[in-house]
């Protein structure tokens, strides 16, 4: 339903790396605890062994308005998604599987499990940038929506509300973080 306007398919990005430890990942998400993988996210992230420099490069699915004014828009990164969830059989083998299954509980211990938060709120640097240098009078608070994780063997099809439901997680950009990566990929430190 999205006019070719308001939609950008496959956006690929470069960000230069000054510096990125797991120390920094683990302070930007400090800073918004309250936010979805705010303070339950932490100690899984805090696992990971990142210690980079140079350039981190990605491809965003789709990125989308939610208004036609690109003005008064508020863009958001949507990533696809094809994680099994369901029902096993004997012995362990996949019997079940469909939008029922596809809860936000489900779908948010498979956003912990793969790192898919800390993949999201990288995109949304990616796009904040990309916002900085094509929309004029860009405010971060204003225009910066957020991400939409779309688990699609999750997807009820044509009877699911626009916001939250079986099939996708959905949640507005949590700021601070996102402008702290922003400020640790250039500068080196949260």
């Amino acid at each position: 339903a999205l006019t070719p306007d308001r939609r950008l398919h496959e956006l690929s990005f470069d960000l230069p790396v000054r510096s990125a430890s797991t120390v920094d990942l683990v302070e930007a998400f400090r800073l918004d605890p309250d936010a979805r993988f705010g303070s339950d996210y932490i100690d899984q992230l805090s696992s990971l062994q990142v210690n980079s420099r140079g350039f981190l490069t990605g491809s965003i699915d789709l990125v989308f308005s939610d208004a036609a004014d690109p003005l008064q828009a508020r863009w958001w990164v949507a990533d696809w998604k094809s994680n099994w969830i369901g029902e096993r059989g004997e012995p362990g083998s996949p019997s079940c599987c469909g939008p029922r299954h596809y809860t936000q509980v489900a779908m948010e211990e498979q956003m912990r499990h793969h790192h898919y938060p800390l993949q999201a709120h990288l995109y949304l640097v990616a796009l904040h940038r990309h916002l900085q240098w094509r929309l004029p009078g860009y405010v971060p608070e204003r225009h910066l929506g957020g991400y939409v994780y779309v688990f699609l063997r999750g997807m009820p099809g044509k009877s699911c509300s626009a916001e939250t439901g079986p099939g996708r997680i959905v949640e507005p950009a949590p700021l601070q973080r996102v402008l702290a990566l922003d400020r640790m990929l250039q500068l080196g430190a949260v």
